[in-house]
């Protein structure tokens, strides 16, 4: 009886010994909600680019909108917060209460701050959103108040349409969201905040012609000043319009796709672009985009569509705000720069060309994301008749 007892226990605790080893040495996965970002969500804070020191990618998730707890602004208000010497800001729109007031509290503690702002959008009220509890606010009243100089990028030599922050001169925030309600709860965008100095001096040197020189636009005399740079083995393009050239950039990595390109656009009308994509498509390569539900988008949607490439409207309410294109999985183009030839020629600004497979991962799930909800544009709206 004794030694059937021991027998017992001896294969009760080998049993017990192999299923702890075999449950160490599953994988761990981390979940993902389904109404978050499918990777690194603005809402948990949690950077989209782990690998890359210098780099963190951020994707707003305006479902629901207005849900002003879980706004991509998170991770910029302790950004401003911790700033010890200066903060320059360059918004096209600008009224977001919490940007706002973070940079009136650094002016409080000392810290120098500069802004530039469209002398009618950055204007603009936030009116009273009842659904999300917003009160009526004037931002560009409250860096009034607290003696925040602010500087009109002016609409006679083309729109100021940068959106940019650079803190201490250490870091730097860019990419197609303006500092506004509806960029950050409302509409699509994508945030890219970088440490590295050579791109944040480019970037420096471009605010300073505009705080101190005011060239706009046509007038812009100030481009990249270190155009191409290899990063941690990264190779990273910058550019400005109009100094810059941007669209020739853009349609030359369109004509090098061997594979795919993949596009999330607010506004595209440009047709050396859509040339490009149509002549890649027809080699072989998979093109395929969405874009911005509204008529300023309708340029190249009608021949895109109509050279039968797999081009959708945007399925947000609102806004789909991008201004992105990935090419064959390893290079993704990104900034404020809207695919027009008043970016290209008219507009203030910005774009990074970023050579990363890991990169273009996350710039990919964020399309598979927008591809997935958006719609094949209604036959009706589609003359294919009248596109040459």
């Amino acid at each position: 009886m004794i030694r059937r007892k021991s027998y017992i226990w001896f294969v009760l605790l080998l049993s017990l010994t192999v299923l702890l080893s075999a449950c160490a040495s599953v994988p761990t996965t981390r979940l993902v909600s389904p109404t978050q970002t499918s990777v690194g969500s603005p809402a948990s804070g949690t950077p989209s680019s782990e690998g890359l020191s210098w780099l963190q990618v951020f994707f707003t998730n305006p479902n629901p909108p207005d849900n002003l707890a879980h706004g991509i602004d998170k991770n910029v208000v302790p950004l401003i917060d911790g700033a010890k010497s200066t903060i320059d800001v360059a918004s096209f729109d600008f009224n977001l209460p919490s940007v706002t007031n973070a940079l009136v509290n650094a002016k409080k503690r000392g810290v120098k701050v500069r802004v530039v702002v469209d002398e009618v959008n950055g204007n603009q009220k936030l009116d009273a959103i009842k659904s999300a509890g917003v009160e009526t606010f004037d931002a560009l009243k409250a860096l009034q108040d607290a003696k925040i100089p602010v500087t009109d990028g002016g609409r006679s030599n083309g729109l100021m349409h940068d959106k940019i922050i650079i803190v201490d001169g250490a870091t730097l925030l860019m990419g197609s969201w303006n500092m506004s309600h509806n960029d950050t709860f409302r509409n699509n965008n994508n945030l890219l905040e970088i440490t590295n100095p050579d791109l944040i001096a480019n970037y420096q040197a471009k605010l300073n012609e505009l705080f101190n020189g005011k060239h706009f636009g046509a007038k812009a005399q100030v481009g990249a000043q270190k155009p191409k740079l290899t990063i941690d083995g990264v190779q990273v393009e910058n550019y400005f319009s109009p100094v810059d050239n941007v669209m020739d950039k853009l349609v030359a990595y369109v004509n090098g796709a061997q594979k795919s390109v993949r596009f999330i656009a607010f506004t595209y009308t440009d047709h050396r672009l859509s040339d490009a994509m149509i002549a890649r498509a027809r080699a072989g390569v998979t093109v395929e985009g969405v874009i911005e539900n509204r008529g300023a988008s309708r340029g190249a949607l009608l021949p895109l569509v109509c050279a039968k490439l797999p081009i959708k409207v945007d399925g947000n309410k609102y806004t789909m705000h991008h201004k992105v294109i990935i090419i064959d999985d390893n290079t993704v183009i990104t900034g404020s720069f809207n695919f027009t030839n008043a970016a290209d020629t008219a507009n203030d600004d910005n774009i990074l060309v970023i050579h990363s497979p890991e990169i273009a991962a996350l710039y990919n799930q964020e399309f598979e994301r927008l591809n997935g909800i958006a719609a094949t544009p209604p036959d009706s709206e589609i003359v294919c008749s009248k596109v040459k």
